[in-house]
């Protein structure tokens, strides 16, 4: 429910937090390229550039968020970016487990 004295702090809160989740995962797209030069992995760099096209989504999404008028749910989104997250944590998983 938006502050009445302080109109527009939810819109600022929900463009804040898409932020924070593109900055991890290009956070994250940046230990992947790590990695992938540290092992010479070529094939984590598709994931690296993967991770990274997440984030620009991410980024975008939470900018047009911020320059809609009110705050609406967005189930969409949220199940995208749930699926993005699960999906990051499953090739780090598969990462670790196998060494490539």
């Amino acid at each position: 429910m938006p502050s009445p004295e302080r109109p527009g702090v939810a819109r600022e809160r929900t463009g804040l937090a898409w932020q924070r989740s593109a900055l991890g995962f290009v956070g994250l797209a940046g230990v992947v390229l790590s990695v992938a030069a540290h092992r010479e992995a070529p094939g984590l760099l598709v994931v690296s550039v993967a991770l990274a096209a997440v984030a620009l989504a991410v980024w975008r999404h939470g900018q047009r968020a911020y320059g809609n008028a009110g705050v609406q749910a967005q189930p969409r989104a949220l199940a995208l970016i749930t699926v993005a997250t699960a999906l990051a944590a499953l090739v780090a998983a598969v990462v670790v487990t196998v060494r490539l």
